[in-house]
């Protein structure tokens, strides 16, 4: 019993990597792409954020990812599909200046999405300083979605347009070629809520949406994140993000570089 489950498991986790994100053959992009540098989260202020405290949402989302990138250095560097992954210093507001060129919003897979260029100079510039082949750049950003929102009780749901603060990300050449996307399929954070319970008191049929308070995003992006029931280093905001970044940015199973060679 237990080792069919394991067998899903390892089932679903295979099945759900890549999910059309690579813009090349895996094993082009693990001859392009032998040493990844991990810049600094970045966080996009312009984008589309109508929470009444937007700007400080922007702050708070800038302080609580700084340093955060390294977990996921460490993450990417266990999976050993890649010769290195080395953190990329710098400033994540500058960053955002010199390294995003453009933004437009897109149609994806999974619903409408940010898509980020970037200027070619600064990439090939922070590749050349860190020794990297390709740098992987990810962006939190404000976007509206049609989403399903379910009560305490996962008896009812709302379906409407919520903000919410999604996370993509990119691996970008020093040519500006960007080889991996992620259009951000899960919320990184909820900035609105459907208030069930006031609809319910009211006796009402309409269920009007509500901003979650700065104060309770901010005890969301702290809280501890979980794995395999111990908690982790990260919040688990980013805790989940990670692990959906790291199974989706599996070039293949094997080090090719490393070992015995047993590349994929």
């Amino acid at each position: 019993m237990i080792r069919a489950i394991l067998l899903a498991v390892l089932t679903v986790s295979l099945t759900a990597c890549g999910a059309g994100s690579f813009k090349v053959d895996k094993e082009e992009y693990r001859q392009r792409v032998r040493t990844l540098g991990v810049v600094p989260l970045l966080v996009d202020g312009n984008s589309q954020l109508e929470h009444p405290r937007s700007q400080e949402v922007a702050g708070l989302l800038r302080r609580t990812s700084v340093g955060q990138q390294q977990h996921l250095v460490d993450m990417l560097k266990e999976q050993q599909g890649y010769f290195d992954v080395r953190p990329v210093s710098g400033d994540g507001g500058a960053l955002f200046g010199s390294l995003i060129q453009g933004r437009a919003w897109q149609e994806g897979d999974r619903g409408p999405y940010h898509h980020y260029s970037f200027n070619a100079r600064t990439v090939a510039e922070l590749a050349r300083q860190n020794s990297t082949d390709a740098l992987l750049v990810i962006v939190l950003n404000g976007a509206v979605r049609n989403g399903k929102r379910w009560d305490r009780t996962r008896l009812s749901y709302l379906e409407a347009p919520f903000n919410s603060i999604l996370a993509t990300a990119a691996v970008v050449l020093p040519s500006g070629e960007i080889l991996w996307e992620y259009q951000g399929d899960e919320p990184f954070l909820d900035l609105q809520y459907p208030a069930f319970d006031e609809a319910y008191y009211n006796q009402s049929d309409e269920i009007a949406t509500r901003f979650i308070t700065l104060a309770g995003l901010e005890r969301h992006l702290k809280a501890s994140g979980r794995k395999w029931l111990r908690e982790t280093a990260m919040p688990q905001p980013y805790q989940e993000l990670f692990d959906r970044l790291a199974a989706e940015l599996k070039p293949g199973l094997l080090n090719p570089f490393k070992g015995n060679g047993a590349a994929r």
